[in-house]
């Protein structure tokens, strides 16, 4: 793995994994990291971030939230995110089917994201499904959205997404938080 700096305050982090390449798509100091498990073939295939039916679904939630603009193509989404001041990656890199990925390798990817997390300084971070955030915690998390007491990556507040199949009450007032969140962080921060 290696990191190249492609235009001021930019990182984009490479990982080859069978023959594919994919990217941390990212700025540093920037308000929100969205951490996801691990790419999808149909992702890696299409070369964005969350290109199958779930990932489908983050996307209109983020523009919901008003996190990135209503009307957003999905298809390049995590452009928008990117464009919007915000970042995105995964525990680890290696693509696999929708939750295959062991809690071993997730588990050996959690120091790793600790390391780009201090590197970059988000202001939170954002879990997307809520196995990434109990693995990252070492622990099983009651909360089903919202803020992760207790929780912290390298020194940084975590947050939860409401899950893909949440009821739609749920949702809605995940998304309000989310959208309070994002309003809320200053846009420049030491």
């Amino acid at each position: 793995m290696r990191n190249l700096v492609i235009a001021p305050l930019v990182v984009m982090v490479v990982a080859a994994n069978l023959g594919n390449l994919f990217f941390s798509v990212l700025a540093t100091d920037h308000p929100l990291l969205f951490i996801g498990l691990n790419p999808s073939p149909v992702s890696v295939a299409a070369g964005h971030y969350h290109q199958g039916r779930l990932g489908h679904t983050f996307w209109r939630r983020l523009m919901t939230a008003r996190v990135i603009a209503p009307g957003s193509p999905i298809e390049t989404a995590d452009d928008a995110l990117m464009a919007a001041g915000h970042g995105i990656t995964d525990l680890i890199k290696i693509p696999t089917a929708r939750d295959e990925a062991t809690d071993a390798a997730l588990t050996a990817g959690v120091g790793p994201l600790w390391q780009k997390i201090a590197i970059w300084r988000p202001a939170a971070v954002v879990f997307i499904y809520k196995r990434a955030a109990t693995i990252c915690a070492g622990r099983q998390l009651p909360e089903p959205w919202g803020q992760l007491p207790e929780v912290a990556l390298a020194g940084r507040p975590c947050f939860l997404m409401p899950g893909p199949y949440a009821p739609i009450e749920q949702v809605d007032e995940g998304l309000n938080f989310l959208r309070n969140l994002a309003a809320a962080l200053p846009a420049e921060r030491d």
